[in-house]
């Protein structure tokens, strides 16, 4: 979360669920709320309250831009499942949608949406960060089950790099998504 705090620019893919700095307060709990084993309040409420601080990042570096060769300066590529799967509740995935279609229209966000009828894709293993840091250095973060990893390698990171831009050429494109989530939303 650190390096986060600084970065460049930051891109990612999520496969089941939005990523999280487009949640809203509601998604961010529901989704607390369904871990296993059950957390308590007070680390709920410290989740959340760190989740949200977090994603004040998208609206106050407006001039932040992506690295990688990708354009511009928060990407997110996210599986057509997470705008369809009913995290708290048709009202809350309503709002949740509309949040998107908002952070979407900045000028420093891109937010694309792999459909479910691209099949295999090459994200379809997990989701993946990419960051770059003020003195240009690329990181990746994976997150799993029960295991997170960080990698500065180049070697890795190039890879990675590499996946997520094969990914956003399957996903829809910026206005293709936000027609999709305009119409999910509708559904809601």
């Amino acid at each position: 979360m650190d390096l986060e705090a600084a970065v460049i620019a930051l891109q990612g893919y999520e496969t089941l669920r939005i990523p999280g700095l487009l949640q809203t307060e509601a998604y961010v709990r529901a989704l607390l709320n369904a871990h296993h084993p059950p957390l308590d309040d007070e680390t709920i409420e410290l989740r959340v309250a760190a989740r949200l601080e977090r994603q004040h990042m998208l609206t106050a570096r407006p001039t932040t831009y992506f690295g990688f060769g990708f354009g511009f300066g928060f990407g997110f590529v996210f599986g057509e499942i997470a705008l369809r799967c009913p995290v708290g509740g048709p009202e809350m995935m309503r709002e949740q949608c509309e949040r998107l279609l908002e952070l979407g229209a900045s000028r420093n966000v891109d937010i694309e949406v792999m459909p479910t009828s691209q099949g295999a894709h090459a994200g379809i293993n997990g989701p993946t960060v990419l960051l770059e840091s003020p003195d240009h250095q690329h990181y990746a973060y994976e997150e799993g089950q029960s295991m997170s990893v960080l990698h500065a390698d180049s070697e890795t990171v190039s890879k990675l790099t590499q996946r997520f831009g094969v990914i956003r050429m399957q996903a829809l494109n910026a206005e293709e998504s936000a027609r999709l989530i305009r119409e999910v939303a509708d559904q809601w």
